[in-house]
């Protein structure tokens, strides 16, 4: 049995299919067109939480039975994101998008991933990672940081569609997920961390929610990256600053034109 640290696996809030609520629910200004002169709403919004550490056991996975590998995109992504993935020869020239969802069934699983839809769920999982970029370092609104700049760019996304992209590989896998607590999550923040791990481990402890099996299935999407640059820089470029707008929000709505992919 494999193990793994991971620090994104089981913290997405919402599966592809859920995207959609979330942003209308997120951006409630009606949408009439790419001006940002006309006055809006303040966009709801919270300061992003400390993401909780957790160890990914793997127990089963798709061909093990038939004596096949573990594939090792799956062990990079589970173990450090489509970041690792994107370093790999054969992904050097393409954005790397995995659409993931978990179940203790696996029918279910198999069923989702037969709906999937890549003119439907890619450009959601393409506007996820945007909207992750654009705040995933902020301690304050992003409305307040880019002005309107911020919500029109979002919404823009959510109506393009990428017809290049490709589904490139998908598995499943049974895992046991077990959280490592931070020192402010722990009940005892001097205990040592072979402590912490031990209690984590304790289902008595914490309670079967903490330390589940599950099986996880991913889907591989890949899109070649100029594309994806070349589009989102004709969106930004198209969108309109208002003359409301302050000198340091025209600054950083530059810099992030200039930087968007710096971390993306």
């Amino acid at each position: 049995m494999k193990s793994f640290q991971n620090r994104d696996f089981g913290n997405t809030q919402f599966p592809p299919s859920a995207l959609p609520v979330f942003f209308v629910s997120l951006f409630f200004t009606p949408f009439a067109s790419c001006s940002l002169s006309q006055p809006r709403e303040a966009l709801p919004y919270s300061v992003p939480s400390t993401q909780v550490s957790r160890i990914v056991e793997i127990l089963d996975y798709e061909g093990r039975a038939s004596g096949a590998e573990l594939p090792e995109w799956v062990s990079l992504y589970i173990n450090y994101g489509v970041s690792a993935l994107e370093k790999l020869d054969e992904f050097a020239s393409h954005f790397v998008f995995v659409a993931e969802q978990s179940s203790p069934n696996l029918d279910t699983l198999l069923q989702w991933s037969n709906n999937f839809s890549l003119d439907r769920d890619v450009p959601q999982l393409v506007l996820l990672r945007v909207y992750r970029r654009l705040t995933g370092n902020l301690s304050v609104n992003p409305d307040d940081l880019y002005g309107g700049f911020f919500e029109t760019f979002i919404k823009s996304l959510a109506s393009r569609r990428w017809p290049p992209a490709q589904k490139y590989y998908e598995t499943w896998v049974l895992v046991r997920r077990i959280p490592v607590f931070t020192s402010q999550d722990t009940p005892d923040s001097d205990m040592p961390d072979e402590d912490v791990l031990e209690q984590a481990l304790s289902e008595e402890e914490w309670g079967s929610s903490f330390d589940s099996r599950l099986y996880m299935y991913l889907i591989l999407n890949v899109i070649e990256k100029n594309e994806v640059e070349s589009s989102m820089k004709l969106i930004m470029n198209d969108i309109t600053l208002g003359k409301s707008l302050s000198r340091d929000q025209v600054q950083a709505i530059n810099s992030i034109k200039s930087n968007l992919f710096n971390g993306f």
